[in-house]
């Protein structure tokens, strides 16, 4: 098997595989440990999408685990906007019906032996230097949350790099889901104290909303690319706009895309053409059932080709988000592929003592304005950013990709598939190849790898970019690919804390 995310989530995962289990089981235990040890990005207080290839049928299955709004979330209590943090802040938490789910259909191993290592992980783990790193960034909204302030402000200062982070009432919590399931968190001991919870604080999310949550499993939206079929999720998640920016880079030559001016120009241009024309779609799947079928239509397909060809508009696209993924894959090719997420970094800034979760804040993924597809309502799942993507060839799973990055995780999987498919790079060279990316302001930024002359001749296809390297804006991608010897290869990006691990 090989995996590829958080070290200490990998480990987790390659333990419950020697103990017998499969991928699924594996990317449980995984979930889990990324739940603990990047809890500020990837906690039980969020949510998931997953595609899982099966190799003895050549099926792939997608999980939409997005979370829905609560029964009082109504487009009269948001008149001003949606908020980003406090209580009205969250949809309710996915991730673990997530596991549940895949669990009863693919799962092997006994369901309370994958949790071992996330339990010991949430008595006692480092802190990482992101963690560290964006805590000591978010000191002032930490002294407003009293349960925020009392693990990640201890002694008033905020939490450093390699100091040991003891989570106890997190690890009751998972102890609570390993035995009882997760009916604990939804309708047990934990629903009720979530309940309580945002009763106290003036918020949204009770009991029956947590009772009354489903996953989603839908069929994957595809589109063909250098002779490789490219699956990812239907809305509400944003792969569809991956979908197209390929189908408009399809239209140039691999041998094209060699030249840096020329991949980066045409990239950029089929980014600002699939969310120009796709931005929109991305709602919940009941509002928007024809959207995959009406943008990845032949008609839409040449327009993309001729966007992506032509010189470009300058309107810019904002972006925003912060998650965390997983990729596993074992030698007869099943594999998953595995964003979770509470949206920005540390979420809704909004923790429970009681059962130690952090919540997200992807209500501010809605529209407060009525009448659109991504309207907040009840029950509702908003727009989303989390896109894995799962990549065949004949039926057989050839490569499984993931990054965090908000909408930017769209062109990141963009440009790791172009470093694979059109350069024929190996998976750990594509990951870390020099990228670009979109930012909240909509301006593109390169990494100092690229030469300063590439800004003009960006320019000239009319994209305004700039040099600036910083880790967090380009993603963290990982990428597993089986190779024609059935050997596994595994790639993790070096800009955070990607590891690689296999046996």
């Amino acid at each position: 098997m090989a995996v590829t995310g958080h070290s200490l989530a990998s480990l987790a995962a390659v333990r419950v595989f020697e103990q017998g289990g499969n991928v699924v089981d594996a990317m449980i235990a995984g979930s889990a440990a990324t739940a603990v040890v990047l809890h500020h990005a990837a906690g039980i207080g969020g949510d998931c999408f997953l595609l899982y290839h099966e190799a003895a049928t050549g099926r792939t299955y997608g999980l939409n685990a997005s979370g829905t709004a609560p029964a009082l979330a109504d487009s009269a209590r948001f008149a001003d906007g949606m908020t980003s943090h406090g209580p009205r802040a969250s949809v309710v938490p996915g991730l673990v019906r997530a596991w549940e789910a895949m669990h009863r259909r693919f799962g092997k191993l006994e369901w309370r032996g994958l949790f071992d290592t996330p339990i010991d992980l949430a008595d006692a783990h480092p802190v990482s230097q992101v963690a560290a790193t964006r805590a000591a960034a978010q000191r002032d909204e930490f002294a407003r949350d009293p349960g925020c302030a009392a693990l990640y402000l201890p002694g008033g200062a905020p939490i450093g790099v390699g100091e040991i982070l003891r989570q106890p009432a997190l690890a009751d919590t998972l102890r609570a889901i390993a035995e009882d399931g997760a009916d604990a968190f939804y309708r047990g001991a934990i629903g009720q104290s979530i309940d309580a919870f945002f009763r106290a604080h003036d918020g949204l999310i009770r009991g029956p909303d947590l009772a009354n949550y489903e996953p989603l499993w839908v069929d994957p939206i595809a589109t063909d690319y250098r002779r490789h079929r490219v699956l990812a999720m239907p809305p509400n998640s944003c792969g569809l706009l991956l979908l197209m920016q390929l189908d408009g880079l399809a239209a140039v030559e691999s041998a094209a895309l060699a030249d840096p001016a020329r991949r980066l120009g045409h990239q950029m241009s089929a980014m600002k053409a699939a969310f120009a024309a796709g931005v929109s779609s991305i709602a919940d799947p009941a509002a928007v059932p024809d959207a995959a079928t009406h943008l990845l239509s032949p008609d839409m397909k040449a327009h993309m080709r001729d966007a992506t060809l032509g010189l470009a508009n300058a309107k810019p696209t904002r972006d925003s988000g912060g998650t965390s993924c997983l990729v596993f894959a074992d030698a007869d090719g099943n594999a998953v592929a595995l964003v979770q997420s509470i949206f920005n970094v540390f979420g809704a800034v909004l923790r429970d003592p009681e059962t130690g979760i952090l919540f997200n804040n992807r209500m501010q993924s809605f529209t407060h304005k009525p009448g659109k597809p991504n309207s907040v309502a009840p029950g509702k799942r908003p727009a989303h950013t989390l896109c894995p993507v799962m990549v065949l060839r004949d039926r057989h799973m050839r490569f499984a990709l993931a990054t965090p990055g908000g909408l930017s995780q769209t062109l990141t999987n963009v440009q790791v598939l172009t470093h694979l498919l059109d350069l024929g790079l190996d998976v750990q060279q594509a990951v870390e190849y020099p990228r670009w990316c979109n930012t909240k302001t909509g301006d593109f930024l390169m990494e100092r790898e690229f030469p300063e002359s590439l800004v003009a001749q960006l320019a000239a296809m009319g994209h305004k970019a700039k040099r600036r390297d910083d880790g967090y804006f380009y993603g963290s991608a990982k990428a597993v690919e089986l190779l024609p010897s059935g050997a596994l290869a595994g790639g993790a990006d070096y800009r955070r804390e990607g590891f690689a691990l296999g046996l």
